[in-house]
């Protein structure tokens, strides 16, 4: 009877959780083995998150041993969190599968929050063992980066790096924009065909690419 209890009392807290729209994002989803462009191994995890209870899909993508599990020898490693439109899936996580391939950690969802939901994901993730957490890059495309750069004016120094492609800013984004741009990486529709090259670029000088 006790055990019913707590299961019980468990389920309303998740419940109500979702009716107020705080967010969480859920460990030890579905897991599957692929290779990268170059023969790499990476492992691909479901880590999900909930707005008002809805939830949202995302994936975090980290490189694998000979044995199919997390390369533990490359200790703590860079991340790279891409927001991505919700129907604009296989640029963004093929994107990712690269950086993985060189020595990051690697997370994209179907965004559709708000910055708050930017930083509660950051902060959340910067907690994962393996992540090296004074390396945290953020990338979005189209819409999705009015939050992104709102969530990035509050973070700070967390964030060591801003990737756009084809930015559609407004607003108080657009400000921020203005004001800290210089450091982010713009991609406009124009440059795309170089897209990949240009990150890797931007995140080697960085110091986030073996």
């Amino acid at each position: 009877m006790k055990k019913l209890i707590i299961s019980i009392v468990s389920l309303l807290l998740l419940a109500l959780l979702g009716i107020i729209g705080l967010d969480y994002m859920k460990d030890n989803g579905p897991r599957t083995r692929v290779i990268s462009p170059d023969g790499s191994r990476i492992i691909v995890e479901e880590m999900s998150y909930y707005i008002s209870g809805e939830k949202v899909f995302g994936k975090l993508f980290k490189p694998a041993d000979e044995n199919g599990n997390l390369d533990e020898s490359m200790g703590a490693m860079p991340l790279l969190i891409y927001f991505h439109e919700p129907l604009k899936t296989e640029w963004a996580e093929n994107l990712v599968k690269t950086m993985v391939s060189n020595g990051m950690i690697g997370y994209t969802c179907g965004f559709r929050g708000s910055e708050k939901d930017v930083e509660a994901m950051v902060k959340r993730l910067r907690k994962e063992s393996f992540i090296q957490e004074d390396m945290v890059f953020l990338a979005s495309d189209s819409a999705c980066g009015n939050e992104v750069v709102k969530a990035v004016s509050k973070l700070g120094h967390k964030i060591q790096g801003v990737i756009l492609l084809e930015p559609a800013l407004t607003g108080k984004a657009r400000e921020t924009y203005v004001r800290y741009g210089r450091e982010f990486l713009t991609i406009t529709d124009a440059s795309k065909g170089n897209a990949v090259s240009m990150i890797e670029d931007y995140l080697e000088e960085r110091g986030a690419l073996k």
